[in-house]
C-alpha cells in the first residue's frame, strides 16, 4: 500500500534483524525482522517482507507481512491480503482482506482510558 509507505518512516529496514524494545511517537514501518516489544502512539505498518515476533501496543496497525505475538490496545487493525498473524488480538475494529491468515484469538473491545496505549 503506497499510502502507508508515504506516511511512515522505516524503523527496521529490509534484510535487518533487530531485537529489543522499540518506542515511537510517529508513524513507523517494519520492513525487516524485529523480535521484542513495539510501543507506538501512532500507526505501525508491518511491510510485506516484515515480521514482528513479540508484543505490539499500537492504536492503529496495518499488517502486510507477519506478526507472531499479541496485539494489545488497538483501535483499528487491518490485515492485508498476504498478512499472517499467529497470536492474540485485542482491537475495536478488524478489517481482514481476502487471503490473510489468522491463527489465534480475537477479542473485540471498547477501549477505555486505562487500556489506551502508553509509551511506558
Amino acid at each position: 500500500m503506497a499510502w502507508a509507505e508515504s506516511r511512515t518512516r522505516v524503523a527496521v529496514g529490509r534484510n535487518v534483524n533487530v531485537s529489543g524494545k522499540l518506542i515511537f511517537h510517529e508513524p513507523i514501518r517494519i520492513e525487516g525482522r524485529f523480535r521484542g516489544e513495539v510501543r507506538s502512539v501512532e500507526l505501525v505498518v508491518v511491510g510485506e517482507e516484515g515480521m514482528i515476533e513479540g508484543k505490539v501496543f499500537a492504536p492503529r496497525l496495518l499488517i502486510m507481512g507477519e506478526l507472531r505475538g499479541d496485539l494489545v490496545g488497538c483501535e483499528r487493525l487491518v490485515l492485508g491480503p498476504r498478512a499472517k498473524v499467529f497470536g492474540n488480538i485485542e482491537t475495536q475494529n478488524l478489517i481482514v482482506a481476502e487471503g490473510a491468515y489468522l491463527d489465534g484469538n480475537v477479542r473485540m473491545t471498547r477501549l477505555s482510558a486505562e487500556s489506551a496505549v502508553t509509551l511506558d
